[in-house]
């Protein structure tokens, strides 16, 4: 069995965690954060602004749509990573029966790039580049075809430039000669070529051990020796040393928490003691008879993020393994650590107290959103005598209904500045009839038209708003007073009136609260049919 340098298909996983980590930041969390975008387009639009809300909701629309595909895009990546890493694997298992005398390196770390597999025997050195795709893989004129159709890369190109790098970190001084002799092997394709393409050897898996002993050459037992350090200098994961405590790791019968493979002693010998010789998983010793001495995940680590992510939302373990984000492992044995536990239910806890903020703070914005674009106003019946109920009837919106909207009347523009909310009425004096009612919240303006008529207004105010019918409470203040605008009209000086509600109090009388109640009720309230 050769000897095993490296974890294959580390790198790959490594890759695969990352993206899956960018779909949680770059995708999951910008997606919760555009639904607050729909209560928000909602009220734009029943609140007549047309326009705002249109561009809300195109906002959301593209927002949605760009994240979905960048979803999508970050999805293959790791799918593609998931399987990359599994060819990887498969490779790995198939070098690991080379004879003893060869030396497998996996996953050599360069810049900008990664050499799956390197192979040093006494035969020679060979690079071996894995690839995962299917189909049935020809040759024409030195191309690689898929199914009939060129690859999108130049994998043969891959494998040159590759080479030609290890050549130049070996160096000449060590090679003494030596050539790299390029592999490249695919892992589930059918390969139909015989002999080499481009001078690289382009084979199935289930030929990569013949195709390496059948070939000729000879590489002395001390250029070995000088090149075994050099290349174990470049591998991700440098575990080449047999594991000190075999025996306790076989009694123990430590179990990958991702393929549950069971260590055994020959896995001791040739892989780390904290590596998963089947799919490559970096997790730490736990002997099963030692569990009142076995930190667990978050006891080793309660301070890791990933881990507090695990625990929070344990659907991410079913798609990763808790040991790819946190680097411990849990093995079949059953923790008898209370800290375990501790660490496991305050996590549950700040979490439940988490949700439940954010839920009731939502439900309390939708409820008073929804309360306000749909609840009427009621009224509240105030018995003489009796405390005065607190402001639980909204005031109506600011509006006015005029009885003269041509283009001869007059303009009338008024501002609340008293910090209260204000019903008025305007009436013809001579008439008798209503030409105009409003209702203005505290410190808005309100434009609309008077007719050219001499008018009396009635403005009501106070601090807590009850309803058409009990109006403010006790504490309804009410004035009144004429305006004289026929006289000004046969002049032609009439311009637009400026007013505010704090000049109409100071210019208007007293009017009894029945009175004010019995305008505002002809004004607002429709008599029922009999």
């Amino acid at each position: 069995m050769a000897q095993v340098f490296g974890s294959a298909g580390k790198g790959a996983f490594a890759m695969g965690d990352s993206w899956y980590k960018d779909m949680l930041s770059r995708i999951a969390l910008p997606m919760l954060s555009l639904l607050l975008l729909i209560p928000v387009g909602y009220y734009l639009l029943t609140r007549g602004h047309l326009f705002w809300g249109a561009v809300v909701a195109g906002v959301y629309v593209v927002s949605i749509k760009s994240l979905e595909e960048a979803g999508l895009k970050l999805k293959k990546r790791i799918s593609d990573a998931d399987t990359g890493a599994k060819a990887e694997q498969a490779v790995a298992e198939v070098l690991q029966d080379l004879p003893d005398d060869y030396y497998v390196f996996h996953d050599l770390e360069f810049l900008g790039f990664n050499i799956d597999h390197v192979v040093l025997g006494p035969n020679g050195i060979f690079l071996v580049e894995t690839k995962s795709q299917k189909g049935n893989i020809t040759q024409e004129h030195d191309v690689l075809l898929r199914n009939g159709r060129k690859f999108f890369k130049d994998f043969l190109k891959q494998c040159w430039s590759q080479t030609y790098s290890l050549r130049d970190h070996l160096g000449a001084g060590k090679l003494q000669g030596q050539t790299i002799k390029p592999i490249l092997c695919f892992s589930r394709g059918f390969v139909e070529i015989r002999g080499p393409v481009r001078g690289v050897a382009v084979l199935n898996v289930g030929y990569l051990r013949p195709f390496i002993l059948s070939q000729r050459g000879s590489i002395p037992a001390q250029l070995i020796n000088h090149i075994i350090p050099v290349l174990i200098a470049v591998v991700s994961n440098q575990a080449a040393q047999p594991s000190s405590t075999a025996h306790q790791a076989q009694s123990g019968g430590i179990v990958c928490p991702k393929c549950f493979h069971e260590r055994t002693k020959n896995d001791d010998l040739y892989f780390s003691a904290g590596e998963c010789p089947k799919c490559g998983v970096i997790y730490a010793h736990a002997q099963s008879d030692t569990t009142d001495k076995t930190p667990t995940a978050l006891s080793a680590c309660p301070n890791d993020l990933p881990a507090a992510l695990i625990a929070l939302l344990p659907f991410l373990s079913k798609r990763f393994p808790f040991t790819l984000l946190t680097g411990v492992a849990l093995t079949k044995s059953k923790p008898a650590s209370s800290r375990f536990s501790w660490n496991i239910l305050v996590l549950k806890f700040a979490a439940c107290a988490l949700a439940a903020v954010l839920l009731t703070g939502a439900y309390k914005t939708i409820r008073a959103t929804v309360t306000s674009i749909f609840s009427p106003a009621q009224t509240i019946q105030v018995q003489e005598g009796s405390p005065l109920p607190g402001p639980s009837v909204a005031f109506p919106l600011t509006h006015a209904v005029s009885s003269d909207n041509s283009s001869k009347a007059v303009t009338f523009v008024f501002e609340e500045d008293r910090g209260q909310n204000v019903i008025l009425l305007f009436f013809d004096s001579k008439a008798k009839t209503l030409a105009l009612r409003a209702c203005v919240r505290a410190n808005e303006k309100l434009t609309t038209t008077l007719p050219r008529v001499d008018l009396g207004y009635v403005i009501i105010s106070g601090p807590a708003w009850n309803g058409y019918e009990e109006l403010f409470g006790p504490q309804s203040e009410a004035k009144k007073a004429l305006m004289t605008l026929s006289s000004q009209a046969k002049t032609g000086n009439v311009t637009a009136i400026r007013a505010t509600s704090s000049v109409f109090f100071q210019k208007g009388v007293s009017s009894p609260l029945s009175e004010a109640r019995a305008w505002v009720k002809a004004a607002f309230i429709r008599p029922k049919p009999s």
